[in-house]
This record gives structure tokens, C-alpha cells and sequence, in this order.
């Protein structure tokens, strides 16, 4: 597609109210990124691959430690030498990690699927909220943040879900074909990428990454808010992220048909998008710190107690929590964003990242040892408790507008 062809299809987009067409480009881009058929499956997929819950977990872990060595270069490259660019260079590798993941076979090229995905995922995070705050200072529409990121948070969940229900009678018709058509919706976002339009920010003088990353650490371990809100992330994404990895291990151990997989999943993340789409109104009523701290606790109560129960009372309890993901996430973006200038923004996002896949890589290894020695019930019950210690970590942190 020549670069006059893709200037005429941004320019066939509707605005919503905005001068740039960046945000209805990034919310078309998240739908149609969610569209990734397989992830219903993924997990058992592995597992027929790689025949224990323990060697799942390890790729997922070998995906949160390669994010953790790229995620602060990756955001210090955004924040210098441009976001766009980021971005698109993230949409091409998620391309290429569908290769090995289709291919299958030993740990060896799943461990390259999750190499190639966690550079994926480090270039885009950070680098789209920073864009999208960026793109909105420009207007001077900032305090529509949280609504934007919501709206746009949404949108991938909402895509998710559509693609899960279709994902799922794929998988029950052949475990390769969710993972054949997932190229399509990577290409298509590699095609969205390419109309995207660098919005004016504060740009460092110097381009010396290394330089950038040091400064972006000082300003860490200088405000404790900012420390606050990344061991937060440390354990409550570590912990949540790697559930929502083995989810599909877990709802097996429930009896539930694989056709039916398709369905918990989008229910998941329809309640997810719900979330992230009122998670601003909500925080304006009760506030930052109450959204996040009733998000925290009650999402680990479900949790807790959909290990105690099966059928559709596990369905609905197990997928309702998505909405409590959808409700802090904006909040927590949001809360980092008052704490950092913009000449750091996409660097300090990156290092929130990281802390969080910090965690992910240890607790993957954890809850899948856990998983082997016990089970998967035992394992998600142990993860429920242990995230109760967030909502204590959170009653520290200042509410600011």
C-alpha cells in the first residue's frame, strides 16, 4: 500500500471531536488488535505442545523477563525519537512472533514467539498513552484523559470478545486455525500504524537513551507516589496477568466444554471494556484512590470465591471480574501521568511496565509450580489471598486531581 493510500484512508475516518485523527485511529486500532483469535486457547495449546501447566508458565515467564530487558529502552527510544515509529515497529514484530507460535513445537520456538512478543508489547507500552496525552495537549483537551484511554481501553476487550467467541468453535474445529487467522488483524493494525500522525511534545536535547533511562529511575525513586503506584503494579499485574494466562487451565478443571471457552473469555473481556468505559465517571464520583481501592479488593473476593464453585456461578463470578481490571486501569495511567513531565512520559510508563512484568516473571514461575505440585485450583485460591495485600499497599497513595 503506497503512502498516498494510506493518507486517503485516514482521511475517510470520522474525528469524534478531535483536530487529530490519531484517537479514532488508535481506537479502531485496539479493536481490531483484540481480534487475535487464539486467546481462548492459548494455554492449552502450549500445553499440547509442552504436556505441563509448569512449561506454560515458563514461556509466559520467558515473555515477562524479555519485556523487562526491552520495556525501559524501548521507552526511551519512543520518547527520542518518536512515538509513530514506535508504534509501527511494535505492529510489524507482533507479526512476525505469529510465525513460531503457528509453527509449534519444542520450548525453543515458543520461547522465540515470546521474545518477539515481549519486544512487541514494550514498544507499544507507554509509547500509546504517551501519544494519545500528547496528541490531547496539543488540543488542550487533557482532561479528557482518562476517558480517552478508557474509551480506548475498551475497545481491545471489546474486539477480544468477538474474536474469542469466534476463536473458540475455530479451536473445536482444529487448534491451528485461531492461530492461521490471527495474521490477518496483525496486518491490518501494521496498515492503521502507517495513518498515525506524531503530535507535538517536550523532546530532550540530547538522544542519549541511557542518559534518558537514568534520569526517568531518579524520578522513581524520588516520589512516592509514583513508588506507591509501581509496586502496586508489581504484584497486582504479576499476579493477574499470569491467571489470565492459565484461565484457560482453570476453566477446564471446571468441566466446562471447550466450545464454551469462547464465550467466558469474551464475557471477561466484555466486562472489561464496561469497565474502562465508565471507570472515568466513576473515579470522578468516589475518586482515584476509592476506584482503585474497591477495584482491588473486591476483584480478589470473585476470584477467591469462583474457586469454590462451578458451572454458570463460576462463569458469570470468573468473567465479572474483568470489569474490575477496566475500572483501575485509567486511573492508574491517569495517577501516573500527573507525576511525570512529558519529555519522560513514555520512558516512565515503560518503567511501570517493567516493575509489572517483574512480577509476572516471578509469579508465572510460582502459581505454575504451584499448579504442577497441587493444581490449578489450589493455585488460583493461593493467588486470591495473596493479592489482597494490594488494596493495603493502595490506602498510601494521595488522591489528586
Amino acid at each position: 500500500m503506497h503512502l498516498n493510500q494510506v493518507e486517503l484512508l485516514s482521511s475517510m475516518l470520522p474525528k469524534f471531536g478531535f483536530k487529530s485523527r490519531n484517537i479514532p485511529i488508535l481506537y479502531l486500532d485496539g479493536f481490531i488488535s483484540g481480534l487475535y483469535f487464539f486467546l481462548p486457547v492459548l494455554a492449552l495449546y502450549l500445553q499440547q505442545n509442552l504436556f505441563t501447566p509448569a512449561n506454560v508458565a515458563l514461556v509466559f515467564s520467558i515473555q515477562a523477563l524479555g519485556i523487562l530487558v526491552f520495556e525501559v529502552p524501548t521507552g526511551a527510544i519512543a520518547d527520542l525519537f518518536g512515538r509513530r515509529n514506535t508504534l509501527l515497529l511494535s505492529s510489524i514484530t507482533a507479526f512476525l512472533s505469529l510465525i513460531p507460535l503457528y509453527i509449534g513445537g519444542g520450548i525453543e520456538v515458543f520461547a522465540l514467539y515470546a521474545i518477539l512478543n515481549a519486544l512487541a508489547m514494550s514498544l507499544s507500552s507507554g509509547t500509546d498513552v504517551a501519544i494519545i496525552f500528547d496528541t490531547l495537549k496539543n488540543e488542550r483537551k487533557e482532561s479528557q484523559y482518562k476517558k480517552v484511554v478508557g474509551i480506548l481501553a475498551s475497545c481491545w476487550p471489546f474486539g477480544a470478545a468477538i474474536g474469542s467467541i469466534v476463536g473458540g468453535y475455530m479451536a473445536a474445529v482444529s487448534m491451528k486455525l485461531p492461530f492461521l487467522a490471527a495474521f490477518v488483524p496483525a496486518f491490518i493494525c501494521i496498515m492503521l500504524k502507517l495513518m498515525l500522525v506524531e503530535p507535538k511534545y517536550e523532546k530532550e536535547k540530547h538522544r542519549s537513551i541511557p542518559h534518558h533511562m537514568s534520569e526517568s529511575l531518579k524520578l522513581v525513586f524520588g516520589n512516592r507516589q509514583i513508588s506507591i503506584l509501581i509496586c502496586s503494579g508489581f504484584v497486582l499485574w504479576g499476579i493477574s496477568e499470569t491467571l489470565h494466562n492459565l484461565s484457560s487451565l482453570f476453566i477446564d478443571s471446571k468441566g466446562i466444554p471447550l466450545e464454551f471457552f469462547g464465550y467466558i473469555f469474551a464475557a471477561m473481556f466484555a466486562f472489561s471494556a464496561i469497565g474502562h468505559y465508565f471507570s472515568h465517571d466513576l473515579s470522578k464520583r468516589i475518586g482515584n484512590k476509592n476506584t482503585l481501592l474497591f477495584s482491588a479488593l473486591i476483584s480478589s473476593i470473585f476470584l477467591i470465591v469462583s474457586t469454590m464453585v462451578f458451572g454458570f456461578a463460576f462463569a458469570m463470578l470468573f468473567s465479572i471480574r474483568g470489569i474490575f481490571f477496566g475500572l483501575r486501569n485509567p486511573v492508574l495511567s491517569h495517577m501516573l501521568n500527573l507525576e511525570v513531565p512529558s519529555s519522560k512520559r513514555a520512558t516512565m510508563h515503560s518503567i511501570s511496565s517493567m516493575a509489572s512484568n517483574v512480577g509476572f516473571a516471578i509469579f508465572s514461575v510460582i502459581i505454575g509450580i504451584l499448579a504442577t505440585i497441587y493444581s490449578i485450583n489450589t493455585a488460583f485460591l493461593a493467588s486470591g489471598f495473596a493479592l489482597l495485600i494490594v488494596p493495603v499497599m493502595l490506602l498510601y497513595l494521595k488522591d489528586k486531581n
